[in-house]
């Protein structure tokens, strides 16, 4: 797939990447996801929520808090409890309220939800409920792998059989390998893919890799290849 960049060149002023001729070329280990933040607010602004459409409050006498909000977040579209990738493909910016509100939803889910919020009438209330109970089944779903949670065009059909990484092991696993060695043990699959870059190098999931290969399943990673990025960070 290709990642969506800027339609202009743009070189990072500290040097950890630049977009040029439509390619994005990265010069150091570890910054993708840095990266990704600060190219999705290029490309898509950092003064409107994707979602209320409300303005970033930059005068500080501006207190309609219908047409104002404080403080800016990137959102998920496919959620990360879900395997979405911190790519700028599924990266939106959005007011705090709404990214906290919409959680692990998908935005056609939130939408839904938002027609339930701040109604009192009993009709709302049930309905509401049962979306709630709608909902639960279906992200269980999401869970076992019933339902696809990311878009298949997404991943890679190819077979790719070396993948460049640059990491190595000196200290106990953390915290998110822990949570997504726990995902794999409740619902017997991979949680998250990886992103790598056209020419091979891991660019995201580094966990995964290490859950598929201590599990012995590293053949269904499912990986996302990204055409036009390249890293170029090691001599």
């Amino acid at each position: 797939m290709r990642l969506r960049l800027p339609d202009y060149d743009y070189k990072f002023e500290d040097g950890l990447a630049e977009v040029k001729d439509g390619i994005l070329y990265i010069y150091k280990p570890g910054a993708f996801k840095e990266i990704m933040y600060r190219l999705t607010y290029l490309i898509y602004g950092s003064e409107e929520c994707v979602f209320c459409h409300r303005k970033l409050r930059t005068n500080m006498l501006e207190l309609d808090n219908t047409k104002y909000f404080s403080q800016i977040t990137l959102d998920h579209l496919v959620p990360q409890d879900f395997g979405g990738p911190t790519i700028t493909n599924n990266l939106r910016p959005a007011c705090s309220e709404c990214n906290s509100t919409k959680g692990n939803m998908y935005p056609d889910e939130f939408q839904e939800y938002m027609k339930f919020e701040g109604k009192k009438d009993k009709e709302s209330k049930i309905a509401k409920r049962q979306f709630k109970k709608d909902l639960e089944y279906k992200q269980r779903q999401r869970r076992l792998g019933e339902i696809e949670s990311v878009n298949k065009e997404w991943f890679s059909e190819e077979l790719i059989r070396n993948i460049y990484v640059n990491f190595w092991i000196t200290e106990p696993l953390g915290v998110m390998y822990k949570k997504q060695e726990s995902f794999f043990k409740n619902y017997k699959r991979l949680p998250k893919p990886i992103v790598i870059s056209k020419n091979r190098f891991l660019l995201d999931g580094f966990n995964t890799i290490l859950l598929g290969k201590y599990n012995f399943c590293d053949k269904n990673i499912k990986i996302i290849v990204l055409e036009n990025v390249l890293f170029e960070g090691y001599p």
